[in-house]
């Protein structure tokens, strides 16, 4: 037994002897061996490959080759022979071109897992993917990775590579409407952390030595598109302009009022649909197509955009741009949502209000008031009202004297509306109701009253649209046609008599325009 012990023992010994010996033969030839090219330099390679002679001639005739004469490194993305060729045929090589295939990292393919941003002599980012089958330098292929050289390596691309856009560069060239909403929204202030403290004012007040900075809403909400990051992308669906103004022009024929896409107001165009459209297509990152898409297994897709809230696609993407800072996206069919035109416009009653203390309010700015004596708005909450609450002021009993409310609502198309006023059945009186100056209704709110189940019918003559009841609260209507153009819409209630209302005074919950024209 203890011979065999000491045979086994033997056996193992010399395996070990022979493993280790592998392992030691292993460890030289990756770790300790060094590569035939470590000791070239990568300039010198680049001149002896035939495929990219078009390359090292504007590399010199530009003297670009001095940047190989230094201890810096270098990887080029070199495009070969042919591509050049093809890129000749519509453009010229220029010296911002070669600064965009040369950069001052050394990169290794190996090192790169999915997308990664590398900055460019042209101080634009350019985007490698090592997610499919190949490596790609801004979706273009790459048909060779040299080995390390002393002072860098190389890749061959089968097109030349063009400095790409960022976000906002993109946008002012394909829509410019973007462009002029983004700047719009710049605005300069003081930069507090520059400026400094020289002294004071004669009330007291500090004097800073100010250093103005520019902010801008837009890109402090959403995605600041004029900057460019390593680590830091977004992604825009936005149509472009010509799609962009064939759906305007598909909503102003169908409006009636208005020919073409030229006739859509831009401010309303600012206030309305680019908020709109941005809310639902600016994302966080660079989001592949495959995400936009409907899996079978589900009706909708749910994203969360870059503000953080969950959006439903109701869209298809179209024609992906890689921009230095993101990706950029079209619609497959895009169409101004009729939601945003053919629906009713809401205003609130309470909105009027501006609160000063606990359960004190006073008008805002906007609201014009006429009156013989000072009377102090109310919030009244109530749980049948539109948005909860309503505004209410009250008078003494049978009041005789004037008073009028005026404030504007936001801006409207040129069109006839049904206007809905929501209000309380018992505080009220005998009103003139006008909007941009033109009277449109005489309501006396005893007429809750007449009206059996104080159902108030509507002027319409349509059954469905009469005024029922929700608790106190009810409702009434009047057309409106005035409209001549789009903008701002001034109304006005005007107190002509008491009545016999329970209670006098004013109660406005909210005032609907409901198109009324197809």
């Amino acid at each position: 037994m203890k011979y065999k012990n000491n045979i086994t023992g033997t056996i193992i010994s010399i395996a070990m002897i022979f493993a280790m010996a592998g392992c030691e033969e292993r460890w030289q030839d990756h770790y300790l061996s060094t590569p035939e090219t470590v000791n070239e330099n990568v300039w010198a390679a680049i001149q002896n490959n035939q495929d990219l002679t078009s390359f090292v001639e504007y590399i010199k005739e530009n003297k670009y080759d001095t940047l190989f004469l230094s201890n810096d490194s270098y990887t080029l993305f070199i495009p070969d022979n042919e591509a050049i060729v093809r890129f000749r045929e519509e453009d010229e090589v220029t010296t911002r071109l070669l600064d965009y295939h040369i950069s001052r990292h050394v990169i290794q393919s190996s090192s790169i897992t999915g997308k990664v941003k590398v900055q460019t002599l042209a101080e634009k980012f350019a985007l490698l993917d090592n997610t499919g089958a190949n490596l790609l330098f801004d979706d273009i292929a790459v048909s060779y990775e040299s080995p390390l050289y002393e002072n860098g390596k190389y890749f061959i691309l089968s097109e030349v590579g063009f400095p790409r856009p960022n976000i906002y560069e993109y946008f002012a060239a394909n829509n410019p409407i973007l462009k002029s909403y983004i700047d719009d929204l710049d605005s300069i202030i003081v930069d507090m952390e520059k400026s400094r403290p020289i002294g004071f004012d004669e009330e007291g007040n500090t004097i800073f030595d100010t250093v103005a900075i520019i902010y801008n809403e837009f890109e402090e909400e959403f995605f600041p598109v004029r900057k460019e990051f390593r680590n830091r992308t977004a992604t825009i669906v936005f149509p472009n302009e010509p799609e962009y103004n064939q759906a305007l022009t598909e909503m102003a024929e169908f409006m009636g009022t208005y020919q073409d896409h030229t006739d859509i107001p831009v401010e309303w165009q600012k206030d309305i649909l680019i908020p709109y459209l941005l809310e639902q297509g600016v994302f966080e990152n660079m989001i592949e197509e495959r995400t936009f898409r409907i899996p079978t297994n589900r009706d909708t897709v749910k994203m969360k955009n870059i503000l953080g809230d969950s959006v439903i696609i109701e869209y298809t993407v179209a024609n992906r741009v890689i921009c230095s800072n993101g990706y950029v996206y079209s619609y497959e069919n895009f169409q101004v949502p009729d939601t945003l035109y053919k629906g009713a416009v809401n205003f609130e009653g309470e909105s009027l209000l501006r609160e000063t203390g606990i359960n004190r309010y006073a008008w805002r700015e906007n609201v014009t008031i006429v009156s013989d004596m000072a009377f102090t708005p109310n919030r009244d909450y109530n749980a049948n009202a539109s948005n909860d609450s309503l505004f209410r002021v009250a008078f003494p009993s049978r009041y005789s004297g004037t008073y009028s409310i005026e404030f504007k609502i936001r801006n409207l198309f040129p069109r006839k509306y049904l206007m809905v006023v929501g209000t309380n059945m018992n505080v009220g009186g005998i009103y003139d109701i006008f909007v941009n100056d033109e009277l449109v209704r005489t309501m006396d709110w005893a007429d809750y009253q007449r009206f059996r189940g104080q159902v108030l019918p509507s002027v319409t003559g349509e059954l469905a649209r009469r005024h029922v009841p929700r608790g106190t609260l009810n409702s009434f209507d009047a057309f409106v046609d005035n409209k001549a153009e789009y903008g701002e819409t001034r109304v006005r209630f005007v107190y002509k008599e008491p009545g016999n209302v329970l209670l006098n005074g004013l109660a406005l919950d909210n005032i609907m325009f409901i198109p009324y024209d197809f």
